[in-house]
């Protein structure tokens, strides 16, 4: 284009109209400018904020700790009385000094945890006022600090909290009434049992197998009680197994003659067995034909240390079902019962399945 003709084209001056109209939106990008700024500085001196807080609350942690820890040793070793020590704690530190006490208290035994738990007792009051707190979390803090230090006076306390509306607070409730070892409120966390049936069931099975062996008749009442959830008879099944209860047999051989759920007569069969008897065999035999797979694969099980000579050929024979779970407890069966040629010829000659029995050879080798 020349020169001539580019004097030819009209200059594009920007109207009034335009400015205005541009105005507001520039103004808009300058206040979401500044309003960013502003977040960004803010966001800075509260981080800086924070740190400042965070650093005198640890200087303050050491400081308090620095002034407890040779007394409380002394108090351990027997050397200082508990006077000695509460003298040091200041009306505005009891909390601290309980979380403190409690830190030794998860690492003690015997008598220098009770030592421990003689030092917080004159401070529990104000923690035991918090099991009543409107937040969940300091209920649940609350509870697990009475728990260990303050049962059996707090018991009563610890108790009501199994029925706290946040399943947390039940649940720690509960392993503190159970790990204490306060047989006479088993029955309390056996009825509050349905409760935590989303957990897994054998960590709730472990933790009532923990109290030991006082805990059996109970959970044997829970086990034969037929109002009682399928979902707690099951867990108790699987507890008494773990106790390996011998009078849980007759028990568990009952329930496989009268109920229908097969999760529970599989839970049955696996206490049948830990520790049934000859005498249970018929009831297992007879479930080896259920249509459960479940059930199925418990009864081999069962038969597999129960069972004599004669009932080997039923085991190989299960080792053909349609389920591989039936299948391989099958195969773990014959294990038990020492057919090992047996499982090395169905591991060199069958088709579809010899890896089943070579996995299960596998596993004796471990």
């Amino acid at each position: 284009m020349t020169v001539t003709a580019l004097a030819a084209v009209p200059l594009q001056v920007p109207s009034r109209v335009d400015l205005v109209l541009r105005q507001p939106v520039l103004l808009l990008l300058a206040v979401g400018v500044g309003v960013l700024m502003v977040f960004a500085v803010a966001l800075g001196v509260s981080v800086v904020l924070l740190r400042i807080r965070n650093t005198r609350t640890a200087r303050r942690w050491a400081r308090l700790e620095a002034k407890w820890q040779a007394v409380i040793l002394d108090g351990l070793a027997e050397e200082a009385a508990p006077a000695a020590v509460w003298r040091l704690v200041g009306p505005d530190e009891e909390l601290q000094f309980v979380d403190y006490l409690l830190r030794y208290a998860r690492r003690l035994k015997g008598a220098e945890r009770e030592i421990v738990r003689e030092l917080a007792q004159p401070y529990l009051p104000r923690i035991a006022a918090r099991v009543r707190h409107e937040d969940a979390d300091r209920r649940a803090r609350a509870v697990y600090t009475i728990g260990q230090l303050g049962l059996p006076r707090y018991v009563d306390l610890v108790t009501q909290a199994l029925d706290d509306d946040a399943p947390l607070v039940a649940m720690i409730a509960a392993l503190a009434l159970l790990q204490r070892g306060l047989i006479d409120r088993v029955d309390a966390v056996l009825a509050r049992l349905h409760r935590f049936v989303n957990w897994d069931p054998n960590l709730l099975a472990s933790m009532l197998a923990s109290v030991g062996q006082g805990v059996a008749a109970a959970l044997r009442r829970a086990l034969g009680d037929g109002t009682v959830p399928s979902t707690v008879r099951r867990i108790a099944a699987t507890s008494l197994r773990y106790l390996n209860d011998v009078l849980a047999a007759d028990v568990a051989a009952q329930l496989c003659h009268d109920e229908s759920d097969p999760e529970l007569v599989a839970a049955c069969l696996r206490v049948l067995a830990a520790v049934g008897r000859p005498e249970h065999l018929s009831v297992v035999r007879r479930l080896m034909g259920s249509e459960n797979f479940v059930v199925r694969a418990a009864a081999a099980s069962a038969l597999g240390t129960l069972g004599g000579p004669a009932d080997l050929a039923v085991l190989r024979q299960a080792y053909e079902d349609d389920s591989r779970w039936v299948a391989i407890h099958a195969a773990r069966a014959l294990r038990q019962a020492g057919e090992i040629e047996v499982l090395q010829s169905l591991a060199a000659s069958h088709r579809t399945r010899g890896s089943l029995a070579m996995q299960v050879l596998t596993e004796t080798e471990r």
